[in-house]
């Protein structure tokens, strides 16, 4: 529960949520702001009626939502995603949301973007966003800084410093 996961956290508690987490060693106590810390994410799954994403892509988190990870959750589970896209097995989770065994997905992430794994466009208990938590504006303004950067490269060599093929 870094910085993000904090800030997600806060946000909950203002709606009355109770906060649970996993992370890789525990806050301290005053970073904790009451949450309760899960040493391995099978007892926080199992628990969690809302899952929200918010870790960074290593070689531990990759699919840490997977086939055998999602038969921890309850029926009623929503799980959100604004971390990365390979946190989650698609295939996995689409199986998971056609038979009912989640009740539904948010993304903002996901896998091989812009391209989505079909079976989300296919099911209702899926909402999907265009990569939103971008939406900064220091993101946003270097975003900007950098449209500019390669149309002044163009007229100066011919060539754009990041080309789109």
């Amino acid at each position: 529960m870094g910085r993000i996961g904090r800030a997600v956290a806060k946000r909950a508690k203002a709606f009355g949520m109770k906060i649970h987490y996993h992370s890789r060693s525990r806050l301290s106590y005053d970073l904790e702001e009451g949450a309760t810390y899960h040493d391995n994410i099978e007892s926080l799954f199992k628990i969690s009626d809302i899952l929200s994403i918010n870790c960074p892509a290593t070689k531990e988190t990759k699919n840490i939502i997977n086939k055998k990870t999602l038969e921890f959750f309850s029926k009623e589970a929503v799980i959100i995603n604004s971390a990365r896209g390979d946190m989650i097995d698609d295939d996995a989770m689409v199986e998971a949301l056609k038979n009912k065994k989640i009740f539904a997905l948010g993304l903002d992430v996901y896998n091989g973007e812009p391209n989505i794994h079909p079976g989300y466009l296919e099911l209702p208990n899926v909402f999907v966003l265009p990569h939103l938590g971008s939406a900064t504006k220091k993101t946003r303004t270097h975003m900007a800084d950098l449209a500019i950067n390669n149309i002044e490269e163009f007229f100066k060599s011919g060539n754009c410093i990041n080309q789109v093929n």
